[in-house]
């Protein structure tokens, strides 16, 4: 009783501090998580995700991706809700876009030359939550290897 308590204050909560579209603050609250999974987040991994944000979306404003950023943090830091995002990614994004999303996770893993366990633990998690099969968690995998230093 008193979680749903919790989850429908922090969801008022949340509403309340994204200005921007729904769809990005949702990936950037992905991404942000795992960039944050093994306690280490980076300016590398800080600033792929605003290269993904923006090549993704066409944004050009950097201080309002900067702002979604750091409202992602901080909602990530203060409860890790993945299943929220998760949620909205499985029933709104087609299976393309999905495939996309744990490409643009592996990305956010790899910038740094290190996987740490943690971080495919974490992909692995998110991929069964958006119904993603191992097959494609793979290929996008490779893709974003093949793709990194676009990004670097």
């Amino acid at each position: 009783m008193f979680k749903s308590f919790f989850r429908k204050n922090n969801n008022k909560e949340l509403k309340k501090i994204t200005d921007v579209d729904d769809n990005i603050f949702t990936l950037a609250c992905v991404l942000v998580e795992a960039a944050l999974v093994d306690n280490e987040f980076g300016i590398e991994e800080k600033n792929i995700i605003i290269k993904i944000l923006k090549s993704r979306y066409n944004l050009n404003k950097t201080n309002e991706i900067n702002n979604t950023l750091d409202k992602a943090i901080k909602i990530s830091k203060e409860s890790s809700d993945l299943i929220t995002y998760t949620r909205k990614i499985k029933q709104n994004w087609s299976l393309e876009k999905r495939i996309e999303i744990i490409e643009m996770l592996w990305k956010v893993c790899l910038v740094d030359g290190v996987l740490e366990p943690y971080e495919d633990m974490l992909i692995r998690r998110v991929s069964g939550l958006i119904y993603v099969s191992d097959k494609d968690r793979n290929v996008a995998k490779n893709n974003a290897i093949k793709k990194l230093n676009d990004y670097k």
